[in-house]
């Protein structure tokens, strides 16, 4: 089991109002949504997919952040 802790960015979108979360770490995936808890859990199925994929070929799975500079992060973990 593989799990990974990562920093989450939040970006808005002036003219749509559409927010975007990414993950920096882990290869910057991105996804967005409504709001930031949508765009969260949009990029939650995005990011477990990349590791599962990443897994699969035997990839290395960039390691976790560090936390103790505050802010948002993703717990992630995939078998």
């Amino acid at each position: 089991m593989v799990q990974r802790i990562y920093r989450v960015e939040f970006e808005t979108d002036t003219k749509t109002k559409q927010v975007t979360a990414k993950l920096p770490t882990l290869n910057h995936t991105a996804d967005f949504g409504a709001t930031a808890e949508t765009a969260l859990a949009n990029l939650r199925r995005l990011a477990t997919g990349l590791i599962e994929i990443l897994l699969d070929e035997g990839k290395e799975i960039p390691p976790s952040d560090k936390t103790e500079k505050g802010g948002v992060f993703l717990s992630l973990s995939s078998q």
